[in-house]
């Protein structure tokens, strides 16, 4: 192959995936676009979700103050809805079949009557309710707990439920068939468990605690959690002096990343666990703290760094062993202070919440190369172009 047939088809992959070219990888240094997505009509607005072919999913507040899920894809931002006699929903993850899972508020049962929180599946123009795996039946609830947090490619979803012992006893659940499966230990356990992700080979991730004695306090031991598909239950660990961890993302590949930290909410390092090791990420400089919340097939990594209450952040992007902060990889000018970044795709686009102009924002950022072009030009049609000359 010649040299000249070369440099093209590089700079034509490095377009298909910005990971093979980002910072200290070559000539070839992105900067970022950075999209508004906008609102249902209200003022607020937090992208929690990104899909391969570039869908985003999150939260919107509307023009009557309501928070809805929305889908954004192709400049439109399209409002969800609630399940039956809800007020609020959020979306929290896209497949590449564009199914939506996330929460919602339920209510069958008309004004007077509570609004249950539950898991919701979105599909072809309708939300569906997940149902919950114990429901604390009486005249005027009719409904359980539950929520869904992650779908992969066949149509499972992952969450949690309110069980037996009640709501804040949750136990990690695998939606498929229709139905939530206990994945806690079973309706009577003691137990809780969050399921936050889960990936196409049927790995799912998040956290489990063994003794809810001390619920009360919030401040129980969480061990971050890999559960394969057959429901076989694994811990991940934690840094060494840490006493806590959750796993919040797992890509094709089976590496993991979440925090590790402390149980009193006090310091907390985002990590990596891949190949049953476990890898502290570290912070950006001069932060106390940050957690990893989403890992592309690359093996990037995005989230958030800031104080150790969490009140102030910056969105990371993490690759090549190096966190850098995405608000130095934005035009000059841009507006924005990118407070977090929830979710990253195979093309590098990354999506998130940010501030502007005094507003929380969702946005997307779209990886932009040195001469100019988005980073996500297909293969395809450079070559229709001459690009192999």
């Amino acid at each position: 192959m010649s040299s000249k047939l070369c440099i093209p088809l590089f700079a034509a992959a490095c377009a298909l995936s910005p990971g093979l070219c980002m910072a200290g990888d070559g000539p070839f240094q992105p900067h970022y676009e950075v999209i508004n997505l906008g609102s249902l009509g209200g003022v607020d607005s937090a992208a929690l979700g990104i899909n391969d072919a570039g869908t985003v999913v999150g939260w919107s507040s509307t023009a009557t103050g309501q928070r809805h899920a929305f889908m954004y894809n192709n400049g439109l931002m399209t409002d969800l809805g609630t399940l039956v006699g809800g007020t609020a929903s959020e979306a929290h993850a896209i497949n590449d079949q564009d199914v939506i899972v996330g929460s919602s508020e339920i209510n069958g049962l008309g004004r007077g009557f509570p609004e249950i929180r539950q898991g919701f599946i979105w599909q072809q123009g309708k939300m569906n309710p997940a149902g919950a795996l114990f429901c604390p039946c009486s005249f005027d609830v009719r409904y359980g707990t539950s929520f869904l947090n992650g779908i992969n490619d066949a149509g499972q979803a992952v969450g949690w439920s309110g069980t037996v012992r009640g709501s804040l006893v949750a136990h990690g659940a695998l939606w498929q068939a229709e139905a939530l499966q206990d994945l806690g230990g079973g309706a009577g356990d003691r137990s809780i468990s969050h399921i936050y992700a889960i990936n196409d080979s049927g790995q799912m991730v998040g956290y489990y605690a063994q003794d809810a004695g001390k619920l009360g306090t919030l401040t129980f031991d969480r061990e971050a959690t890999l559960w394969q598909s057959d429901g076989a239950r694994q811990s991940l660990g934690s840094l060494p002096g840490d006493t806590t961890s959750v796993a919040l993302a797992i890509n094709a590949g089976g590496s993991a990343v979440g925090w590790s930290g402390s149980s009193d909410g006090g310091r907390a390092h985002a990590v990596m666990w891949r190949g049953g090791s476990i890898r502290d990420l570290g912070v950006l400089p001069g932060y106390a703290s940050s957690q990893a919340l989403a890992i592309n097939f690359q093996g990037q990594v995005v989230g958030w760094s800031g104080s150790a209450d969490g009140s102030f952040s910056h969105a990371f992007l993490w690759r090549g062993g190096r966190m850098l902060d995405l608000n130095a990889l934005v035009r000059d000018g841009s507006g924005w202070v990118l407070q977090q970044a929830a979710g990253i795709n195979i093309l590098g686009q990354i999506v998130g919440t940010g501030m502007l102009n005094g507003q929380m924002c969702a946005y997307l950022l779209q990886p932009v190369f040195e001469w100019g072009f988005p980073a996500r030009r297909p293969l395809q049609s450079m070559l229709a172009q001459g690009w192999e000359h």
